[in-house]
Protein backbone atom coordinates (compact mmCIF):
# COMPACT_ATOMS: atom_id res chain seq x y z
CA UNK A 1 0.00 0.00 0.00
CA UNK A 2 1.21 3.54 -0.93
CA UNK A 3 1.72 6.06 1.58
CA UNK A 4 -1.22 8.17 -0.14
CA UNK A 5 -3.55 5.10 0.25
CA UNK A 6 -2.22 4.08 3.75
CA UNK A 7 -2.98 8.03 4.65
CA UNK A 8 -6.35 7.99 2.87
CA UNK A 9 -7.23 5.21 4.89
CA UNK A 10 -6.34 6.53 8.40
CA UNK A 11 -7.61 9.69 7.62
CA UNK A 12 -11.03 8.42 6.89
CA UNK A 13 -11.29 6.37 10.18
CA UNK A 14 -9.39 9.20 12.70
CA UNK A 15 -11.32 10.52 15.02
CA UNK A 16 -10.09 13.68 14.09
CA UNK A 17 -11.58 14.17 10.88
CA UNK A 18 -14.91 12.21 11.85
CA UNK A 19 -17.70 14.43 10.57
CA UNK A 20 -15.50 15.75 7.70
CA UNK A 21 -17.33 16.34 4.00
CA UNK A 22 -15.17 14.25 0.89
CA UNK A 23 -14.30 17.64 -0.15
CA UNK A 24 -12.54 18.51 3.47
CA UNK A 25 -11.12 15.74 3.58
CA UNK A 26 -9.45 16.62 0.36
CA UNK A 27 -8.55 19.49 1.77
CA UNK A 28 -6.93 17.77 4.90
CA UNK A 29 -5.34 15.22 2.42
CA UNK A 30 -4.15 17.96 0.11
CA UNK A 31 -2.12 19.82 2.63
CA UNK A 32 -0.87 16.89 4.34
CA UNK A 33 2.67 15.03 4.04
CA UNK A 34 4.05 11.52 5.00
CA UNK A 35 7.96 11.88 6.54
CA UNK A 36 9.78 8.92 6.63
CA UNK A 37 12.27 9.13 10.10
CA UNK A 38 15.33 7.02 11.54
CA UNK A 39 15.60 5.67 15.47
CA UNK A 40 16.51 8.84 17.39
CA UNK A 41 15.78 11.38 14.47
CA UNK A 42 13.93 14.25 15.94
CA UNK A 43 10.38 15.32 14.10
CA UNK A 44 10.35 18.82 16.37
CA UNK A 45 12.02 20.10 19.90
CA UNK A 46 10.41 21.54 22.83
CA UNK A 47 9.72 25.65 21.87
CA UNK A 48 9.60 25.44 18.21
CA UNK A 49 6.82 27.43 16.49
CA UNK A 50 4.28 24.28 16.68
CA UNK A 51 2.83 24.84 12.33
CA UNK A 52 1.66 21.39 12.15
CA UNK A 53 -0.16 17.97 14.01
CA UNK A 54 0.83 14.88 13.63
CA UNK A 55 -0.45 11.01 13.17
CA UNK A 56 1.88 7.64 13.65
CA UNK A 57 1.11 5.67 10.55
CA UNK A 58 4.16 3.00 11.22
CA UNK A 59 6.92 2.45 14.10
CA UNK A 60 7.09 4.28 16.98
CA UNK A 61 7.55 8.20 17.98
CA UNK A 62 8.30 9.38 21.52
CA UNK A 63 7.55 12.70 23.25
CA UNK A 64 10.27 13.77 25.30
CA UNK A 65 11.58 16.17 27.72
CA UNK A 66 15.44 16.88 28.81
CA UNK A 67 16.95 18.28 31.47
CA UNK A 68 19.85 20.86 32.08
CA UNK A 69 21.98 17.74 32.85
CA UNK A 70 20.84 15.85 29.62
CA UNK A 71 18.35 13.77 31.24
CA UNK A 72 15.56 12.17 29.23
CA UNK A 73 11.90 11.97 30.45
CA UNK A 74 9.41 10.25 28.33
CA UNK A 75 6.33 11.34 28.55
CA UNK A 76 4.52 9.60 25.85
CA UNK A 77 4.92 6.48 23.76
CA UNK A 78 2.63 6.60 20.63
CA UNK A 79 2.26 3.49 17.99
CA UNK A 80 0.18 3.69 14.58
CA UNK A 81 -3.19 5.50 14.81
CA UNK A 82 -1.86 8.08 17.89
CA UNK A 83 -2.22 11.70 16.94
CA UNK A 84 -0.01 14.31 18.89
CA UNK A 85 0.56 17.99 19.04
CA UNK A 86 -3.09 18.85 18.10
CA UNK A 87 -3.55 20.24 21.38
CA UNK A 88 -1.69 23.57 20.88
CA UNK A 89 -4.15 24.55 17.91
CA UNK A 90 -5.61 26.79 20.20
CA UNK A 91 -2.67 28.66 21.92
CA UNK A 92 -1.85 31.77 20.70
CA UNK A 93 1.95 31.61 19.25
CA UNK A 94 1.78 27.92 19.56
CA UNK A 95 5.24 26.26 19.92
CA UNK A 96 5.75 22.64 20.99
CA UNK A 97 5.85 22.08 24.46
CA UNK A 98 7.85 18.90 24.04
CA UNK A 99 10.50 17.41 21.96
CA UNK A 100 9.43 14.00 19.48
CA UNK A 101 11.80 11.40 18.14
CA UNK A 102 11.42 8.73 16.88
CA UNK A 103 12.07 5.42 18.48
CA UNK A 104 12.34 2.70 15.57
CA UNK A 105 11.82 3.06 11.51
CA UNK A 106 8.45 5.36 11.51
CA UNK A 107 6.44 7.18 8.69
CA UNK A 108 4.35 9.90 10.51
CA UNK A 109 1.56 11.91 8.96
CA UNK A 110 1.87 16.00 9.17
CA UNK A 111 -0.85 17.62 8.64
CA UNK A 112 -1.06 22.16 8.22
CA UNK A 113 -2.70 23.57 11.50
CA UNK A 114 -3.70 26.66 9.73
CA UNK A 115 -5.81 24.50 6.99
CA UNK A 116 -7.37 21.94 9.87
CA UNK A 117 -8.26 25.20 11.58
CA UNK A 118 -10.12 26.19 8.87
CA UNK A 119 -11.72 23.32 8.43
CA UNK A 120 -12.67 23.10 12.40
CA UNK A 121 -14.53 26.53 11.89
CA UNK A 122 -17.22 25.39 8.83
CA UNK A 123 -17.50 21.41 10.90
CA UNK A 124 -18.71 22.26 14.77
CA UNK A 125 -19.19 18.77 15.25
CA UNK A 126 -15.50 17.86 14.48
CA UNK A 127 -14.49 20.47 16.76
CA UNK A 128 -16.47 19.11 19.46
CA UNK A 129 -15.32 15.40 19.09
CA UNK A 130 -11.67 16.74 19.29
CA UNK A 131 -12.53 18.68 22.25
CA UNK A 132 -13.76 15.75 24.25
CA UNK A 133 -10.99 13.41 22.77
CA UNK A 134 -8.62 16.24 24.05
CA UNK A 135 -10.36 16.38 27.49
CA UNK A 136 -10.15 12.91 27.60
CA UNK A 137 -6.61 12.86 26.99
CA UNK A 138 -5.65 15.75 29.65
CA UNK A 139 -7.86 14.09 32.72
CA UNK A 140 -5.89 10.47 31.85
CA UNK A 141 -2.81 12.60 31.97
CA UNK A 142 -3.97 14.36 35.50
CA UNK A 143 -4.55 10.58 36.66
CA UNK A 144 -0.71 10.04 35.61
CA UNK A 145 0.85 13.06 37.24
CA UNK A 146 -1.24 11.91 40.39
CA UNK A 147 0.52 8.87 40.47
CA UNK A 148 3.64 9.15 39.56
CA UNK A 149 4.10 11.90 41.73
CA UNK A 150 2.16 10.40 44.98
CA UNK A 151 2.71 6.94 44.72
CA UNK A 152 5.84 4.62 45.19
CA UNK A 153 7.64 2.72 42.70
CA UNK A 154 5.58 -0.23 43.54
CA UNK A 155 2.10 1.70 43.23
CA UNK A 156 3.37 3.42 39.42
CA UNK A 157 4.36 -0.14 38.07
CA UNK A 158 1.28 -1.94 39.06
CA UNK A 159 -1.06 0.97 37.94
CA UNK A 160 0.62 1.00 34.40
CA UNK A 161 -0.15 -2.80 34.37
CA UNK A 162 -3.77 -2.85 35.50
CA UNK A 163 -4.37 0.60 32.92
CA UNK A 164 -3.02 -2.00 30.14
CA UNK A 165 -5.84 -4.86 31.02
CA UNK A 166 -8.98 -5.18 29.02
CA UNK A 167 -11.95 -3.99 30.85
CA UNK A 168 -13.66 -6.54 32.51
CA UNK A 169 -12.84 -10.07 33.53
CA UNK A 170 -10.60 -11.69 36.16
CA UNK A 171 -8.17 -12.66 33.91
CA UNK A 172 -5.98 -14.25 32.39
CA UNK A 173 -4.46 -11.66 30.48
CA UNK A 174 -1.64 -11.04 28.33
CA UNK A 175 -0.09 -7.27 27.41
CA UNK A 176 2.31 -6.86 24.62
CA UNK A 177 4.52 -4.08 25.83
CA UNK A 178 5.35 -1.65 23.01
CA UNK A 179 8.13 0.18 24.58
CA UNK A 180 11.71 -1.23 26.04
CA UNK A 181 12.61 -1.58 29.28
CA UNK A 182 14.73 1.48 29.95
CA UNK A 183 11.43 3.76 27.76
CA UNK A 184 8.99 2.23 30.14
CA UNK A 185 11.65 3.06 33.21
CA UNK A 186 11.60 6.57 32.49
CA UNK A 187 7.28 6.60 31.47
CA UNK A 188 7.45 5.31 35.39
CA UNK A 189 9.69 7.96 36.54
CA UNK A 190 12.44 5.57 37.71
CA UNK A 191 15.70 4.00 36.93
CA UNK A 192 16.04 0.33 34.95
CA UNK A 193 17.23 -1.46 37.48
CA UNK A 194 14.73 -0.77 39.69
CA UNK A 195 12.09 -1.69 37.47
CA UNK A 196 14.09 -4.91 36.54
CA UNK A 197 13.73 -5.21 39.89
CA UNK A 198 10.03 -4.71 40.43
CA UNK A 199 8.96 -6.73 37.83
CA UNK A 200 11.14 -9.79 39.14
CA UNK A 201 9.48 -9.09 42.71
CA UNK A 202 5.93 -9.42 41.14
CA UNK A 203 6.90 -12.67 39.22
CA UNK A 204 8.44 -14.26 42.23
CA UNK A 205 5.30 -13.89 43.84
CA UNK A 206 2.96 -15.10 40.96
CA UNK A 207 1.33 -11.79 40.44
CA UNK A 208 2.65 -11.66 37.01
CA UNK A 209 5.02 -13.80 34.41
CA UNK A 210 7.21 -12.31 32.68
CA UNK A 211 8.74 -13.46 29.15
CA UNK A 212 10.57 -10.41 27.51
CA UNK A 213 7.93 -7.76 26.78
CA UNK A 214 4.65 -9.55 26.96
CA UNK A 215 3.56 -9.62 30.42
CA UNK A 216 0.92 -12.35 31.60
CA UNK A 217 -1.10 -11.68 34.73
CA UNK A 218 -2.99 -14.53 35.62
CA UNK A 219 -5.86 -12.73 38.09
CA UNK A 220 -6.53 -8.64 38.31
CA UNK A 221 -7.70 -9.43 41.83
CA UNK A 222 -4.25 -10.23 42.91
CA UNK A 223 -2.27 -7.98 40.70
CA UNK A 224 -4.72 -5.17 43.03
CA UNK A 225 -4.15 -6.51 45.95
CA UNK A 226 -0.49 -5.36 45.83
CA UNK A 227 -1.45 -1.43 45.86
CA UNK A 228 -3.05 -2.31 49.81
CA UNK A 229 -0.58 -4.14 50.37
CA UNK A 230 2.64 -2.31 49.40
CA UNK A 231 2.80 1.38 51.43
Amino acid sequence: MSNLETLALVVRGHHLFAGLSPPQLQRVLAASHVDAYEPGQFLFDRGQPAQHFYIVLEGQVNLVLHSKAGEEKIVDILGPGNSFAEAVLFMEGPAYPVSAVAAARSKVARFQNREYLTILRESPETCLRMLGHLSQRLHMRLREIEYLTLESATHRLVRMIEGRLPAGGEGPFEINLPESRQELASRLSMKPETLSRLLRNLSDSGVIVVHGRLLQVPDRGRLLAVLDAVP
